[in-house]
């Protein structure tokens, strides 16, 4: 396998996979492999790691490490804001324990913190991960591929055709990004991925991780390939729609995934910018930083995760009936006809309702906000205007291909419609008390053992404030030392 060097930088690796092209596009995987040896930051993984973030992982002793601020993720010499702007990046000066405590201790709750410069060296791996992406999105979570790596991980992750990597030009009437009407389509890909994981480390056991869309997708790739993996890891997996805000919402979705397949229309409706938003960091829609938060001003969670416009549509990329079809198809087809093996699953989502510490903060901070723009004169309806405004623009810059240069350093738009500062807390996109149930359904029938949580953080976890992604990171480390998964 010939790997070019990936836009991550230095350890990151990318071979593609050409497919057949189809009748709406050419089309191609992307198999992105992390090699910690040639990178020079895999001994920062993050700027809070839990101490049993360690070859096999351990129990969950809530404590954990604090690394110097280099160690926060996406810290290079420049890069793309939210908004496409160049930005670039200033640690902050080092900070001794008796600073961070000062911070941190309300929400540390007890739980221990020390300070090191740097993590030792990531042992010899002891099995595989294979990381697959939810809609609308790619893989750039670098902190995640060193944090697995630290666990005992030979990383790798893949973008799906049409996403990403892999995005197809933007052109004529119909915006085809992330487009697939048959989720089957994908188990090429996968078989691709873990065979070529297989052969570069022959003999370990394989987890395969899967984010929101992502699950669907390994969901229905496990139930035809029993023996290809040995363990599954599921952030936020979108295996069931809430339709409880649609009038006759059963009816709606069953009419759309029956009848609505290959159906190449773009949906009508605003959509929300409130996970993106999440996703901003602080100053780019004006919310003022918490004081927890001061020691984590380089933060992606502060400062605004870095993404690529092109491959990740900010304002939310247009969705196609036939691309919705092809989801709620897909999770109907779960709960009829899937049959799992008895491999161990842990499955995180994030929380329905915001942790009781975070109430106050909550409170006051929306209560600032609704002020600020009142005094803008930013009345709800008006904000409701600018929203159908946004998702208008965003679908006519996609259905018309328009993706030049200059249209990249445009300010970041968000309407703040529906914005709470519980965003930063729970799941704006998907209902994790459904998730829950859902998967209960599909896995909790198999003996091979189901571990459920429902964690503070976004929609993607891995993505959440410092402290709440080392708590996913220190469940993930617990369950992989308990899963009987490296005895293989």
């Amino acid at each position: 396998m010939r790997y070019l060097p990936d836009v991550l930088g230095p350890g990151f690796g990318a071979a593609k996979l050409q497919l057949e092209p189809d009748q709406i596009s050419p089309r191609s995987a992307t198999l992105v492999r992390y090699t910690p040896a040639e990178d020079p930051k895999s001994q920062l993984p993050d700027r809070i790691v839990p101490v049993n973030v360690k070859p096999g992982g351990g129990p969950n002793q809530g404590s954990f490490r604090i690394l110097p601020p280099s160690a926060s993720p996406q810290q290079r010499a420049d890069g793309h804001s939210q908004s496409g702007a160049s930005v670039r990046w200033d640690d902050s000066p080092a900070q001794n324990l008796d600073y961070l405590q000062d911070y941190l201790t309300p929400e540390l709750r007890g739980r221990e913190i020390e300070v090191l410069d740097e993590l030792d060296a990531p042992a010899a791996p002891q099995f595989i991960a294979v990381y697959v992406h939810g809609w609308n999105d790619y893989f750039y979570q670098a902190h995640l591929a060193r944090m697995m790596t630290h666990l005992g991980a030979a990383f790798y992750a893949i973008d799906l055709h049409r996403y990403g990597r892999n995005m197809p030009r933007r052109s004529g009437l119909i915006p085809f990004n992330c487009y697939e009407d048959d989720y089957t389509t994908y188990d090429r890909e996968l078989d691709w991925a873990i065979a070529t994981a297989r052969q570069e480390h022959p003999d370990l056991p394989v987890v395969v991780m899967a984010h929101s869309n992502g699950g669907a997708v390994v969901s229905g790739w496990a139930s035809r390939h029993h023996d290809a993996y040995d363990g599954l890891v599921f952030i936020s997996p979108w295996v069931v729609q809430d339709v409880s805000g649609i009038p006759a919402g059963n009816t709606v979705r069953n009419l759309i995934a029956k009848c609505l397949r290959g159906l190449h229309v773009p949906m009508l409706g605003p959509g929300s910018t409130v996970y993106q938003d999440s996703l901003a960091g602080y100053a780019t829609i004006g919310s003022p930083l918490p004081r927890r938060l001061v020691p984590f001003g380089n933060d992606p969670a502060v400062c605004g995760w870095v993404t690529n416009p092109q491959w990740r549509i900010i304002e939310g990329a247009p969705i196609l009936f036939g691309w919705l079809s092809a989801i709620l198809s897909t999770q109907q087809w779960l709960v009829d006809h899937a049959r799992f093996s008895n491999q161990p699953v842990l499955c995180l989502t994030a929380a329905h309702d915001p942790d009781d510490f975070y109430y106050p903060e909550i409170a006051r901070v929306d209560h600032l906000m609704a002020q600020k723009r009142k005094s803008a004169g930013m009345s709800p309806f008006r904000q409701n205007l600018l929203k159908h405004r946004l998702y208008l623009s965003t679908m006519s810059k996609s259905i018309l291909g328009r993706s030049d240069a200059s249209e990249q350093k445009t300010p970041y738009k968000t309407a703040l419609v529906d914005w709470s500062e519980a965003a930063r807390h729970t799941d704006t996109v998907l209902n994790g008390n459904l998730i829950e149930d859902r998967i209960n359904t599909l896995y909790g029938r198999v003996g091979g053992g189901l571990t459920l949580q429902q964690m503070s953080g976004l929609h993607d976890l891995t993505l959440s404030q410092p402290l709440e992604r080392a708590e996913f990171f220190a469940e993930v480390a617990a369950w992989i030392s308990r899963s009987g998964i490296l005895k293989k």
